[in-house]
């Protein structure tokens, strides 16, 4: 991906540059809302668990309602969703300007926050579909890679500095800057979309068969069954780092845990910057089962260190984790990249947004048990105790892959 081919690709598809800037700008959203929230819970409570809750009232709002935003996405005008969402996002946010030291009040905020969102991300991901050229595709997707751990390395590493250097509050008020200037971007988007599914339902019983649907789909094609099932893990694995963080650093760095984002969130942002980079570059030549299979070795590799290793460190150990969490950047792209590609190469157009819809519901059900055991086992028995539990899962998943690739091999081969 060159500078030159990047610049000439935006500077010919002004739509696309109005996606790609509330892409970047929500996402910097989020990122920042996460670090502040968790920081401030932590503070007020040192409880992992308790800022696994935060994670929870964020999927919360999917379990309930996530099995029908494929249905309204694929009839709605995805113009209108994009703007409408970010509006009401950046009003939410200014709501946590009032809950003080009531770090219980965050949770119903965080509710209604990620309720605004759920529409948000199939209509994205419909809209990049619709807006960029096929044989565009993979530059736009390699674009928005690139933007994502840019606003990630912006709204996590950069969130606690700014708390330190322009008050606590000074985040959130650039989180709803964000959202809101996001959903202006989205506005001005074509106001004439491609087909949609126009078909409306006149009973329950027909809605019902529209959501079961997206389910059977995923779960009779292992093509894209399998992208799934990786993407979902890497969404585990993600939140439970995330909740790990605090304490990590608290408790085995001995760091305030302000200073995590310099120290530990912004290694990973740079190291996923990085591999997003590299792979984008080489994708095309490179299968994408040695790409994950090399993620989940790196990662099995780098939480086996942080429980073995960073005990005998000393003085070091700040320096040493720094470094793991840049090569825990690059792991997470090598998992990320290939199973979203695949995913994407597979779903038919007229099923994506429930396809997706369907994917969010799913991934968010599983994670909401994870992150509680994970935030028990670190309240209960310490971080080291979830770095073991991590490393076994990372290496299971390695030794999955061959197994993934056979199956996938027997269903191409029963279609022909």
């Amino acid at each position: 991906m060159k500078k030159t081919e990047v610049n000439n690709f935006i500077r010919l598809n002004r739509n696309f540059l109005y996606l790609w800037i509330s892409q970047g700008l929500s996402v910097v959203a989020t990122n920042m809302l996460n670090f502040v929230l968790a920081i401030k819970i932590y503070e007020r409570t040192g409880s992992t668990l308790a800022v696994s809750f935060l994670w929870i009232f964020y999927f919360l709002p999917s379990i309930i309602f996530g099995p029908f935003t494929g249905y309204f996405v694929d009839r709605l005008k995805l113009r209108k969703v994009l703007t409408c969402t970010n509006l009401i996002q950046g009003t939410v946010i200014l709501f946590l300007l009032f809950t003080g030291f009531k770090y219980y009040l965050i949770y119903p905020i965080v509710f209604l926050y990620s309720f605004a969102n759920l529409l948000y991300f199939p209509a994205e991901a419909a809209s990049l579909i619709w807006l960029v050229k096929k044989e565009d595709l993979s530059l736009a997707n390699s674009i928005f890679l690139l933007t994502s751990q840019g606003a990630l390395v912006a709204g996590l590493g950069l969130s606690g500095l700014i708390m330190r250097l322009f008050g606590e509050n000074t985040p959130i008020f650039i989180a709803s800057a964000s959202c809101l200037i996001a959903g202006v971007s989205t506005y001005f988007l074509p106001k004439v979309e491609p087909a949609r599914v126009k078909k409306k339902l006149d009973n329950i019983s027909k809605f019902i068969s529209e959501i079961k649907f997206g389910f059977s789909f995923i779960f009779n094609h292992r093509r894209v069954l399998f992208p799934i099932a990786l993407l979902t893990f890497f969404q585990v694995f993600l939140m439970t780092v995330a909740v790990l963080l605090p304490g990590f650093a608290s408790n085995i760095l001995k760091i305030d845990v302000q200073d995590a984002g310099p120290t530990l969130i912004l290694p990973i942002g740079l190291g996923a910057l990085l591999a997003t980079y590299v792979i984008t570059r080489h994708m095309s030549t490179t299968r994408k089962k040695n790409l994950l299979k090399i993620g989940f070795m790196m990662a099995f590799l780098i939480f086996t260190a942080l429980t073995f290793i960073m005990p005998f460190l000393g003085d070091y150990r700040v320096i040493i984790a720094g470094i793991l969490m840049f090569f825990l950047g690059i792991a997470g792209l090598f998992i990320l990249i290939p199973a979203q590609t695949m995913l994407q190469e597979n779903t038919p157009s007229l099923v994506r947004g429930r396809v997706y819809g369907t994917w969010g519901f799913m991934a968010n059900i599983i994670t909401l048990p994870f992150l509680l055991f994970s935030a028990s086992i670190v309240d209960v028995l310490g971080v080291r105790s979830f770095l073991i539990i991590a490393a076994v899962a990372m290496f299971l998943c390695y030794s999955f892959l061959d197994k993934m690739r056979l199956l996938v091999a027997e269903e191409v081969n029963g279609n022909k």
